[in-house]
């Protein structure tokens, strides 16, 4: 059993310890947040010791690793300081704000010897797994093209003192905190993404973040993507692969429902529900550190979404084409 040790729990540090309350293989046994008695009772309920600091958690011999749901400006200094002192480090989306900081935290990582994973839950879904198998035995061809959106109603969510409303913290608006999502299932589908030409706007204009961010993508080998977020909405979430066979796509902001439309045949609906995608990838988590199989998300994969992520966040500013 891996004990982990939660840093930051505000409403997603707390989805990320609920979901392995049971788990065989990962456990929140120690904790710690910016203000310690507004989590005295939760650590009751979740039976984890409290820490009066970061630095308590990551020299404590109780504590194998850390699950870091905080700012995303302080993960690599975290990251680091944890990793040097012995603990793997599941970091929950964005690793770091620069494709330079994400580099920093896997040497260090794996100077160390210690796993650093990244918290994409998505790809620890049934559906898009399945989607993944399809391109690795070429069923559906080569790929063409590839979309996403994903939304959610931040702008009436986050609360104007919270970290999350800053633009430094969350540049690009929905990018930040969702569209990265979207960026690493595009790489794990179809690879490297070799340009970005991308724009945001305010039209609501309440706060400081971007309201809506789209982006135009080209892939290394030749096909293109697009992305479209937003923060300034209802919940909604599609993922669709457009390729010389076919095209498959999500179609449920769950990730439940999956189409796939050959180009000869009849199209084919699947349909899988109540998967616990956090409690997935916490327990990927947990099978790397134990030797028992790799995280999914290569330390490649990581570096290049930052990089991808940081010249979305460019495009957006100069209103030009990035190359990467």
């Amino acid at each position: 059993m891996i004990r982990a040790a939660s840093v930051g729990l505000g409403w997603w540090g707390k989805t990320l310890a609920n979901s392995i309350q049971n788990s065989e293989k990962i456990n929140v046994v120690m904790a710690t947040t910016k203000t310690l008695n507004n989590i005295e009772d939760y650590c009751k309920e979740i039976n984890a010791e409290i820490a009066t600091s970061y630095d308590e958690v990551v020299k404590s011999d109780k504590v194998d690793a850390v699950i870091l749901a905080t700012p995303h400006s302080k993960h690599v200094e975290q990251i680091v300081q944890a990793v040097n002192n012995g603990k793997h480090v599941f970091c929950e989306k964005p690793i770091t704000l620069t494709a330079a900081d994400a580099k920093i935290a896997f040497d260090e990582a794996k100077k160390n010897n210690k796993i650093l994973a990244v918290g994409f839950n998505r790809r620890f879904h049934p559906n898009f797994m399945k989607i993944i198998e399809m391109v690795k035995s070429n069923t559906l061809g080569k790929i063409v093209h590839i979309e996403g959106t994903i939304n959610a109603p931040g702008l009436w969510m986050y609360k104007p003192e919270s970290w999350r409303s800053s633009s430094a913290e969350t540049p690009a608006g929905g990018m930040t905190g969702m569209g990265i999502h979207v960026i690493d299932q595009m790489i794990s589908a179809n690879g490297n993404i070799s340009s970005a030409y991308a724009q945001t706007a305010k039209v609501i204009k309440m706060g400081e973040l971007d309201e809506v961010t789209s982006v135009l993508f080209k892939f290394a080998n030749g096909a293109t993507g697009y992305l479209g977020t937003s923060i300034a909405s209802s919940v909604l979430y599609n993922f669709r692969v457009i390729a010389e066979n076919g095209a498959i796509e999500i179609t449920s902001r769950d990730l439940s429902v999956m189409k796939y439309t050959p180009r000869e045949g009849d199209i084919e609906i699947t349909e899988v529900k109540d998967v616990d995608m956090c409690k997935n990838e916490l327990e990927a988590f947990a099978d790397a550190v134990n030797g028992h199989a790799d995280y999914p998300v290569t330390a490649e994969q990581g570096i290049h979404g930052a990089e991808v992520f940081e010249a979305v966040i460019k495009s957006a500013e100069k209103e030009t084409l990035i190359k990467i």
